[in-house]
């Protein structure tokens, strides 16, 4: 079993699934960030997005 596929099957095992998604480049990093917070507090969902030029935030559901 290569290196990946060790590190796959122990993100499967942690109840994680792999996808591939198309982000906007100037927002990688606060969505990478949103993941990693949603990963380690599974209770919690994203609920509202905050538009970034003017501040207004709006249901993401």
């Amino acid at each position: 079993m290569t290196r990946n596929q060790k590190y796959e099957q122990k993100q499967k095992s942690k109840g994680l699934k792999k996808i591939t998604l198309w982000i906007p480049d100037d927002s990688e990093i606060e969505i990478k960030q949103m993941i990693e917070f949603l990963i380690d507090n599974p209770n919690h969902i994203p609920y509202m997005a905050r538009n970034v030029k003017t501040g207004r935030w709006k249901k993401a559901i």
